[in-house]
């Protein structure tokens, strides 16, 4: 796995958690020779621990060296803390046949024991870190996907840190900007009192994201957590293009207008300030977009998010939705 990251573009600083462990002795008990000398486990354990870590003699009353404390005293073999492999296998261990040696009743032999064990979910984890330069962090995690899937690996992977919270700030935005299309459908449905209605102005969005996107794509940034909350904020500024005009045509044919002429009308009266509030809005916006400062890179996806679908919005409003409008008052007049 970390070859893999090595093999990958954009990422430095690689490393793993992985330590290498300790030399330790491992004694195996054989089942087979403690039933043929009458012993249990446990008889092993005691003679292992007496021999190595020593078993309690007392205690040493009033010891002066301790300042006048009690004192425990405990017995052990002599050079129990430096045993080696033989040393081990001739501690004696006394069964129902007499004392034999440890190594009669047990396999001894070096081996490394971890020094630390990271567990995740109850699973033995090996952590692989890394940072990210000069790409995006979702073309990398794409990347590495599918490089891992086709190593075949015997063991599970899964992404955190960076790429965990940029998954669930997707999903975070992802409802937060369901809910807004949501909220925005049903105060217009209260307002115009129609359900049908509502809907054409819901078309002012996708109108908007095709001008976001254009422009993400012709300033080379990214979708990311900033340009989605450009595309939030401008749902709620391309809305009013679609209102404006959509509620002087109604207001017209409320009054007697045919529907096309009211359209044309409507489409006349509204231009000039469709374009000096979408103006505004992109003229504002450039400053944050043409930001060449330190960190700028963060946030100059929003403010091309918002420049692009203002622009495309509000061509593409005065042309689409009047056209919407009409086709759907000629299959449904009774519903608008």
């Amino acid at each position: 796995v970390e070859q893999i990251f090595a093999s990958t573009a954009g990422l430095k600083d690689i490393k793993n958690s992985y330590v290498k462990g300790m030399p330790e002795l491992k004694v195996t008990v054989d089942r087979d020779k403690l039933k043929y000398y009458h012993a249990t486990v446990n008889d092993v354990a005691q003679s292992f621990n007496a021999a190595i870590g020593g078993r309690s003699a007392g205690v040493l009353a009033n010891d002066v060296q301790n300042h006048g404390n009690d004192t425990d005293i405990a017995v052990r073999f002599a050079g129990g803390s430096g045993y080696d492999i033989e040393d081990v296998r001739a501690i004696p261990v006394q069964t129902g046949r007499g004392s034999v040696f440890l190594g009669d009743l047990a396999d001894v032999e070096e081996g490394v024991g971890p020094i630390t064990i990271r567990r995740v979910n109850k699973e033995r984890i090996i952590n692989i870190q890394c940072n990210l330069t000069d790409r995006p962090l979702n073309e990398v995690v794409k990347e590495l996907t599918q490089k891992l899937n086709a190593a075949g690996l015997k063991s599970t992977y899964e992404f955190s840190g960076q790429a965990t919270t940029m998954n669930d700030s997707f999903a975070e935005m992802a409802m937060a900007l369901s809910l807004s299309l949501l909220l925005i459908y049903l105060l217009l449905a209260v307002l115009y009192e129609s359900v049908f209605t509502p809907f054409i102005r819901m078309f002012s969005l996708p109108l908007g994201i095709i001008g976001a996107i254009f422009c993400l794509l012709l300033t080379h940034n990214t979708i990311n957590l900033y340009s989605l909350i450009g595309i939030l904020v401008m749902d709620g500024l391309v809305a009013k293009n679609g209102t404006l005009l959509l509620d002087y045509t109604l207001t017209l044919m409320h009054e007697g207008m045919t529907a096309k002429a009211a359209v044309i009308e409507a489409g006349k009266t509204r231009l000039k300030p469709i374009f000096m509030t979408a103006l505004t809005m992109v003229v504002g916006m450039l400053p944050t977009a043409l930001s060449l400062s330190a960190g700028s890179e963060t946030r100059v996806s929003m403010a091309w998010v918002i420049i692009g679908g203002m622009i495309t919005s509000t061509v593409f409003t005065l042309l689409v939705l009047p056209i919407l409008f009409l086709w759907l008052k000629e299959k449904f007049p009774s519903r608008i």
